[in-house]
């Protein structure tokens, strides 16, 4: 049986990107870790410089991490507190001599562990056709019961999946669940989820194909019995009505910069 590393996280993990391209991605992050300590500084200038960078190399990291990784808890188990021996010296550019290298190769061994673990991890559809099929949030939810031939559970699983969507994009102002949920969400003339540069037969269309999806495979036992390539078109067309579901969501405003305190030069 493949083991993970000890000490990485392995809880719910699955890509989001094809594998050649996670592991180029990781590796590219370890080079510019391993870049941070390359050379020694020998100023108390040149280590704040170093320190901002391993602070944007941190976030960068972390942002790779989600890209990665459809589990957040990866980024986090990467940017938490490393545990290192800590420096005697009294002076502070020593000490920080000291103490950087072992924080930044702690972060380093972290990434490489992750990128141990890529080769048993499940990834999307390989390919380009294929990946254009199945919508991430989809495979994430369908691909082990799959590939476990639990096609019921599958199928139940997509379902729920575009309800909690659906349930997601109108924010909770929407109380009915199933059938009436999406007909009130996609309500051609008022719903939260219509699209307001169809024509209005566009939109009953959409309502219909939203509400007849659920009428037809929610509730159903998760031990019915379905062929295998039923079930792919089904998940195929779930992933379908998942991307629609995408284009409608209300657009969010982009969130200004933040700005970190112990990054502002000092007056």
């Amino acid at each position: 049986m493949n083991q993970l590393p000890a000490g990485v996280p392995a809880l719910g993990l699955s890509l989001m990107i094809p594998r050649d391209k996670a592991e180029g991605a990781l590796e590219a992050q370890i080079a510019k870790g391993l870049e941070l300590i390359r050379n020694k500084v020998s100023s108390e200038q040149a280590m704040e410089e170093l320190k901002r960078r391993n602070w944007q190399w941190v976030l960068e990291t972390c942002t790779v991490l989600t890209e990665v990784f459809q589990n957040e808890n990866v980024s986090l188990f990467f940017s938490s507190a490393v545990y290192f021996e800590v420096s005697v010296k009294l002076n502070d550019l020593e000490r920080d001599l000291d103490e950087f290298p072992s924080i930044v190769r702690g972060r380093i061994e972290r990434l490489k562990g992750i990128q141990k673990t890529l080769m048993v991890i499940p990834e999307p559809p390989a390919g380009d056709f294929i990946a254009a099929q199945y919508h991430p949030r989809i495979y994430a939810k369908t691909w082990r019961p799959f590939e476990l031939a639990q096609y019921g559970v599958a199928i139940a699983a997509a379902v729920q999946e575009i309800e909690d969507a659906v349930k997601e994009a109108v924010a909770g102002n929407i109380p009915e669940i199933g059938v009436e949920l999406m007909r009130a969400a996609f309500e051609p003339e008022e719903g939260l989820l219509r699209d307001p540069d169809m024509r209005l037969a566009e939109n009953q269309g959409t309502s219909d194909i939203f509400a007849g999806f659920i009428g037809r495979y929610k509730g159903l036992p998760a031990n019915s019995v379905f062929e295998i390539r039923d079930t792919a078109r089904v998940l195929s067309f779930a992933s379908y009505l998942m991307y629609q579901l995408d284009l409608r969501r209300p657009k969010e405003e982009a969130a200004p910069p933040v700005e970190f305190e112990l990054l502002k030069d000092e007056a």
